[in-house]
């Protein structure tokens, strides 16, 4: 009897770790082998390229996310919105003068709207906080938006562990940020509608302004400022600057200041979307279908429903650009229920491949190609564009990469304590995969005939930095470069979520979502002053986006900053690497020891000694202005050296937390299809 009895408890311990091992095994079969419909669409996409689309970008926050609240507020019959955050509390249009009513709060507009009858489904990421170590407040949010219409579910959950194992522990994130109204217009690009995001074309440093009493729920206002010329635009936990106060914490009280805005100032936020009406919404609206029923929730959405809605065109814009649009993804077995899909990637690395000029990239991150047995990275993005560099010099071809990223990534921490480590380990990929090292793109250059004194006539990486003052003191901060952007000979954009990482590009992991955008309306333009044809959309957004770094918008231009610069032939790139180093210079000079990432520093010995000088603007804040003045726009050069001989790779990188500690084998499609789908 004993001997039978420990027979029944071994069989109670086994029964559920095989039965789990067995879902497993069959739900990762299934995903890589089964049920999912096949395609044989360009990039291997689920959704093939589409005519007969209208197309509108948006830099910034502050025109997406009042365009979005627009569309919300036309909805006639049902919301999509799938976010890596969501903050109920963000408000989507705000005055030059501030925030004035709740009336453009998102919770109170979707809220609106659930009472009208409208349906709204919202799917989040379920961070968690033990595994990934982030609060992104999805329960809070879940929580605050509950009515009979509106349907928030959060995944991965705990069945998302026992079906899929690690990558549905929450080490892997939903990371697409995407909004569809009435399958009629859709939103797809980097922006959450979250704390943070909602910026101007300035990216404004401060913001030390009373809260309208108005706007003020949940939080007490100093109602003696009644009537004040000027009130808060970010309230509460918008105002924020990772670097100073960390990450946000207790989104549960989402209207109270988390640091000080008399002493720091915010670190402002730089990101692309766009918007577009047609054959492609529908895609977009499919993915989102896909996903949500994948989750499981006993009401399922069904993709032919879109038949019953009003596709009229209330959401015509005459500002929009005629386009052909194809939807992009990474997704697999436990991100969207579907087969592994890794079109993003390929469609950079055909844009790559069959560009003719000028490759402008903005994107939050920038680890790609490198090789390695413990450590390596598997994303083909830095040898595509390695190999049409070496191309372009062996044929002498006018060509020329710019690319745009955060001079340093958004981790709270120090380069030189403890908790500075994922600071850290993410500059040191983006340096090996650009500079540092045997693999990096510089070296590759180098090995493929270029000298390395004519490398930046063929590449220049740069960042953004602005300053301002702040109660009488002289400020700086860097301006976070969140955009997930490629421009392609002015002709051709992809703009979505997927950062260049393995994470993002990898299909398996992080889900994502973006569109390449094909102009088909064009007009003359130049590439180095010579003629040529160029796209209304890719070229407006470049360029939109060049005047901005450069200080050149309308809202910016005055005698003493404006530049005698044309932006439209993008092979200008000299100047803009001269007016980028002189900014970096100025910096340097007016802050100092408050500069960091810079060139200056290779060592943690260097950082000591150059964090100890006094700097100009606190010895002499006249003179500073002076300096201060001679700056154009935004643009300071990319420190190629910094912490050069300290930065490492963390243990977190064997997991693949960072890059792919496995390998991964690409399913590359880039064959152009003969016919393009209506």
């Amino acid at each position: 009897r004993h001997n039978k009895m420990g027979f029944v408890r071994l069989l109670s311990y086994w029964i559920p770790s095989v039965a789990c091992c067995v879902l497993w095994v069959g739900y990762s079969f299934i995903g890589k082998h089964g049920v999912h419909e096949s395609t044989k669409n360009r990039f291997d996409s689920f959704a093939p390229p589409r005519n007969g689309c209208r197309a509108k970008w948006f830099v910034d926050g502050q025109d997406f996310m009042s365009a979005v609240a627009d569309a919300i507020k036309a909805a006639s019959n049902e919301i999509f919105i799938a976010g890596w955050q969501i903050s109920p509390h963000i408000y989507m249009k705000r005055a030059d003068t501030g925030v004035g009513s709740l009336n453009s709060r998102l919770d109170q507009m979707l809220l609106r709207k659930a009472d009208q009858g409208i349906r709204v489904y919202i799917l989040l990421y379920w961070e968690s906080e033990v595994v990934a170590g982030m609060e992104l407040g999805s329960a809070f949010a879940q929580s605050t938006l509950k009515h009979k219409n509106i349907k928030v579910l959060r995944h991965p959950d705990l069945s998302t562990m026992v079906q899929h194992g690690l990558r549905g522990t929450g080490w892997w994130t939903h990371h697409e940020k995407v909004v569809v109204v009435d399958r009629s217009i859709a939103f797809v690009g980097g922006i959450d509608l979250c704390f943070g995001r909602w910026d101007t074309h300035k990216h404004e440093l401060t913001d030390n302004y009373p809260v309208h009493p108005s706007a003020a729920e949940n939080r007490q206002s100093d109602r003696t400022k009644e009537g004040a010329k000027m009130y808060a635009r970010w309230i509460g936990k918008d105002y924020g600057n990772t670097f100073v106060g960390g990450s946000r914490t207790r989104l549960d009280l989402p209207m109270v200041d988390y640091i000080d805005r008399s002493l720091v100032p915010r670190m402002p936020w730089h990101d692309v979307a766009c918007s577009f009406t047609g054959p492609p919404v529908h895609d977009i609206a499919k993915h989102f279908i896909q996903r949500y029923n994948s989750v499981g929730d006993e009401h399922q959405l069904h993709v032919d429903d879109a038949g019953n809605f009003d596709t009229s065109d209330k959401f015509f814009d005459s500002i929009a650009h005629n386009v052909r649009v194809q939807v992009l993804r990474s997704v697999d077995n436990w991100s969207a229920g579907q087969r592994h899909e890794a079109s993003i990637h390929n469609a950079y690395l055909h844009a790559i491949e069959k560009a003719e000029h000028f490759i402008y990239i903005e994107n939050q991150f920038f680890i790609s190609s490198l090789p390695g047995i413990f450590f390596k990275v598997t994303n083909k993005i830095m040898s595509a564009l390695a190999g049409r560099i070496i191309r372009a010099n062996k044929n002498n071809e006018d060509f020329h990469v710019m690319i745009v990223m955060p001079l340093k990534p958004e981790f709270p921490g120090d380069w030189d304590t403890d908790d500075g480590k994922d600071l850290r380990t993410v500059s040191y990929w983006n340096y090996v995969t650009l500079y540092s090292g045997e693999d990096s793109l510089y070296s590759l250059l180098r090995k493929g005939g270029i000298p390395q004194e004519n490398i930046s006539r063929y590449i220049s990486v740069y960042g953004l930095r602005t300053h301002a003052t702040l109660n009488g003191r002289l400020v700086t901060e860097i301006v976070y470069v969140h955009s997930k952007l490629m421009i392609v000979d002015d002709r051709r954009a992809i703009i979505g979520s997927a950062n260049i990482n393995d994470r993002s590009m990898h299909g398996g992991r992080d889900s994502e979502v973006a569109v390449m955008l094909e102009d088909t309306d064009m007009v003359h333009g130049k590439m180095n002053g010579q003629a040529y044809e160029v796209g209304k959309f890719s070229h407006s957004l470049r360029c939109h986006l060049m005047r901005e770094h450069l200080g050149l918008l309308d809202t910016e231009v005055n005698e003493a900053s404006s530049l005698s610069m044309k932006v439209e032939d993008p092979l200008f790139h000299s100047d803009v690497w001269e007016i980028a180093r002189k900014n970096t210079l100025a910096y340097d000079r007016v802050f100092h020891g408050k500069i960091v990432p810079t060139n200056n520093v290779w060592n943690l010995k260097d950082l000591k000694d150059w964090r100890s000088n006094v700097s100009l603007a606190e010895i002499d804040p006249n003179r500073a202005q002076e300096e201060l003045s001679k700056i154009h726009g935004r643009l300071v050069m990319y420190p190629v050296l910094f912490l050069k001989d300290v930065l490492t790779p963390s243990y977190l990188d064997i997991l693949g937390m960072y890059v792919d500690s496995r390998g991964h084998t690409w399913n590359l499609n880039f064959d152009e299809p003969q016919t393009f789908a209506a």
